[in-house]
C-alpha cells in the first residue's frame, strides 16, 4: 500500500513535498520539483500542514487565475534572458526596487523577500537562488540570524553565496556579519559597480566556472534592451546644506524635521510609482512623478537629485523625445534617490541631536 501511495503522488500534477522537523526536504514529487523551479512563487499558492512529529507537508498549486499561456510565456522569456538567479532580502519596498532595477538591467531573475523568514520558507520550498542580498536590520528574524540559518541547513543550499547589506559603516559590523557566515558586505547605499562585481566573483567562485573571468558581464550585455546611456554626469553636490540651514530658520527645528520626515515618506512611495510605471511603459505617470520630484527635491535641498530630474522633464517636454534616453534617465532617477534620502536622514538626525537638551 505504501509503494502505491508513494506512486500515486509522484504522478499527480499538484506538487506535494514533506519536510523533517530541521525543514529538510525528506520527500518531494516531481510536479512539486517542476513548480518550484519553473514558476515565480507569487503565481503559486502554499498549503501547508504542521506534523505532531514537528515535520510539516506542503501542498503547491498555481493559482487559477493566471492563464496557462500567459504563464509558461512569462517563464520561458524569463529563462532566456536572466544569467542567475538572486534573493534580494530587505524590509524596505524602495530599497529592493533599487536593487531589483539594478540587477535586471544586468539580465539577473529575481525574488524578493521581506524578512528573513521569508528567505528560509522559499529556500526550503526548493527555491534555488545563485546568491542572496541580505539586509541585515530587518523585523521578525534579522539578516545575520537568517544567515546563520541558512548555514546550517542541509544540501547545496547551505553554501549559497550571500552578501550582507547595511547602512552601519564600521568595521565591527562587517566583522560580525562574516562571523555569522556571509561571504561579503557592502554598505548602503550601494553602489551599483561595487555590487556587480563582488556579486560575479562570488557567483563564479560557487560555480567553480574557470576561463574568462568577464563572461558573466558579456552575457549580461547582451541581455539589455534597447540603446544603452551612460549615465548622466553630476557634478552638484547630493545635498546643499545651506539651503536646509536657511530651511530650519525659516521653519525652526520642529517645522524643518518633521517636513524632512514627510518628504522622505513620500518620495519613497513616489519611487515605488515611477518604479512600477517604468516596468508597465506608462511614461505619462513616470513624467508627472518625476516632475513633481523635481520640485520637492529642490526645496529640501537635494541638488543631484533636483537636476537630473529637471534634465529627465526637459526630455520629456522635447517634440520628439527619445524613449531609450528618457527611461534610461528615470532608471537613473530611481536609482540616485535613495543616496539622497540618506544623507538628508542623516542631517535631519544630526540636527536633532545636536538640538536635544543636555542632561
Amino acid at each position: 500500500m505504501e509503494t502505491q501511495i508513494i506512486e500515486a503522488l509522484n504522478q499527480a500534477q499538484t506538487g506535494i513535498a514533506l519536510f523533517d522537523a530541521d525543514e529538510r526536504i525528506v520527500f518531494a514529487n516531481p510536479a512539486w520539483e517542476q513548480l518550484i523551479s519553473g514558476i515565480a512563487e507569487e503565481d503559486l499558492i502554499f498549503n501547508e500542514t504542521e506534523l505532531a512529529d514537528g515535520g510539516m507537508i506542503s501542498v503547491c498549486f498555481v493559482k487559477p487565475q493566471v492563464p496557462q499561456s500567459e504563464r509558461l510565456e512569462t517563464a520561458s522569456s524569463a529563462n532566456d534572458a536572466k544569467i542567475g538567479t538572486v534573493i534580494i532580502a530587505d524590509d524596505s519596498e524602495s530599497n529592493r526596487m533599487v536593487a531589483r532595477r539594478i540587477l535586471q538591467a544586468e539580465g539577473y531573475g529575481i525574488v524578493e523577500a521581506s524578512n528573513g523568514q521569508t528567505v528560509l520558507n522559499m529556500l526550503k520550498r526548493g527555491v534555488n537562488a545563485d546568491l542572496i542580498l541580505m539586509d541585515v536590520e530587518m523585523p521578525d528574524m534579522d539578516g545575520l540570524h537568517t544567515t546563520r540559518r541558512i548555514r546550517h541547513m542541509s544540501g547545496p543550499v547551505s553554501r549559497t553565496p550571500i552578501i550582507a547589506l547595511s547602512a552601519h559603516q564600521s568595521r565591527d559590523w562587517n566583522v560580525i556579519a562574516r562571523q555569522s557566515g556571509v561571504d561579503d558586505f557592502i554598505n548602503k547605499p550601494i553602489q551599483r559597480q561595487k555590487l556587480i562585481e563582488t556579486m560575479q566573483e562570488l557567483i563564479i567562485r560557487r560555480s567553480g566556472t574557470t576561463g574568462d573571468p568577464n563572461a558573466a558581464q558579456k552575457r549580461s550585455k547582451g541581455a539589455r534592451i534597447g540603446r544603452a546611456y551612460r549615465p548622466e554626469s553630476l557634478t552638484s553636490p547630493v545635498l546643499d546644506v545651506r539651503i536646509l540651514e536657511q530651511l530650519y530658520t525659516d521653519a525652526g527645528d520642529e517645522g524643518a524635521g518633521c517636513g524632512i520626515e514627510i518628504f522622505i515618506n513620500e518620495t519613497e512611495s513616489r519611487l515605488v510609482k515611477i518604479d512600477k510605471a517604468l516596468s508597465e511603459d506608462d511614461l505619462t505617470t513616470v513624467r508627472n512623478e518625476v516632475h513633481a520630484l523635481k520640485s520637492t527635491s529642490g526645496t529640501f535641498g537635494l541638488r543631484q537629485l533636483s537636476e537630473l530630474c529637471e534634465t529627465t522633464q526637459s526630455v520629456f517636454e522635447d517634440n520628439d523625445p527619445d524613449e531609450d534616453r528618457l527611461l534610461s534617465l528615470s532608471r537613473q532617477v530611481v536609482q540616485l534617490a535613495p543616496t539622497a534620502l540618506t544623507a538628508l536622514n542623516l542631517y535631519r538626525r544630526s540636527r536633532s541631536i545636536s538640538s536635544a537638551p543636555h542632561i
